[in-house]
């Protein structure tokens, strides 16, 4: 079964193991650790799970906040089935030199259907940048990188691009995630020949609203089908603070309004829910 590795502000790696007892109940296990100390990166660690050298075992790259001396950290598993074990920081390298980007996110797949594992990464500069694999499946090698194209355009984003790779139409053709400072997720779809087509917006859901907010939030919230919306609240812990339901809205743009004189100040994520999809936004309540 699948287990969570998460990334946080504060620069660690925290790992989820699941339980037997269902898809959605996981454990919170100790932070990771390398040579005996958790994983500290700075800031804004953002892990990956790779089998790098092709051993059978889950290693970590993992990107952050800042950009030199790199951006990227490799974590090998010297553990075994089961039982990871890290005891050393590596460097990701492109021509023999640290890949220096700041805020990175990486993701590997097979982008040139050739049995290798590529890298891309998201990062401030809101392009992603593609690095094919010219080495082998035990050592990976990488020599120069691209920015991907859709459509025979750069893909550019405003900042703080967070890419993930896929096959989400399950045609055997793998394709890209792509989330923004926005909080937006936009699927681009790969071609058999290579390259993405123009992006989709993956989640057509959403969700507009009044930031910082006093007494009230004030939000819209778009629907292309007909769908029964609730909108929740929660605290930075992921304390539900309230939840409220407008019912079934029909497709278009609706107003909904949400009391929160009762909500101290601070900072809070809001869910939007329309049938089965959900979008999230980060509000600031004032006093």
């Amino acid at each position: 079964m699948l287990d969570i590795i998460v990334g946080d502000r504060l620069g660690s790696v925290s790992y989820f193991r699941r339980l037997a007892s269902g898809d959605i109940d996981l454990i919170a296990e100790p932070l990771i650790e390398v040579a005996g100390k958790a994983i500290s990166l700075g800031y804004n660690s953002a892990p990956c799970v790779v089998d790098w050298n092709n051993d059978n075992l889950p290693d970590l790259v993992a990107g952050k906040l800042e950009g030199i001396p790199t951006g990227l950290h490799l974590y090998i598993n010297e553990g075994v089935t089961g039982a990871p074990l890290f005891t050393e920081t590596d460097t990701v390298f492109c021509s023999g030199e640290p890949i220096q980007l700041y805020t990175t996110y990486p993701d590997f797949g097979d982008l040139n259907n050739d049995g290798l594992a590529d890298l891309i990464v998201g990062s401030t500069t809101g392009r992603v940048a593609c690095y094919i694999n010219s080495g082998t499946a035990d050592l990976p090698l990488f020599e120069e990188f691209e920015d991907l194209v859709a459509d025979g355009e750069v893909i550019v984003f405003y900042s703080y691009v967070r890419p993930s790779i896929c096959d989400w139409n399950e045609d055997g053709t793998p394709d890209i995630l792509l989330a923004d400072y926005s909080g937006e997720v936009y699927l681009y779809l790969g071609e058999p020949a290579g390259g993405v087509q123009e992006a989709q917006t993956a989640y057509p859901l959403q969700l507009n609203l009044s930031n910082p907010a006093v007494d009230l939030i004030c939000a819209t919230i778009e629907l292309q089908d007909a769908a029964e919306v609730s909108v929740a609240l929660y605290s930075v812990e992921g304390r539900l603070q309230f939840r409220e339901s407008f019912g079934l809205l029909n497709s278009g743009i609706h107003p909904l309004q949400m009391d929160i004189r009762h909500i101290p100040a601070g900072v809070y994520l809001i869910i939007g829910s329309a049938g089965e999809e959900t979008v999230s936004r980060s509000v600031v309540i004032l006093d």
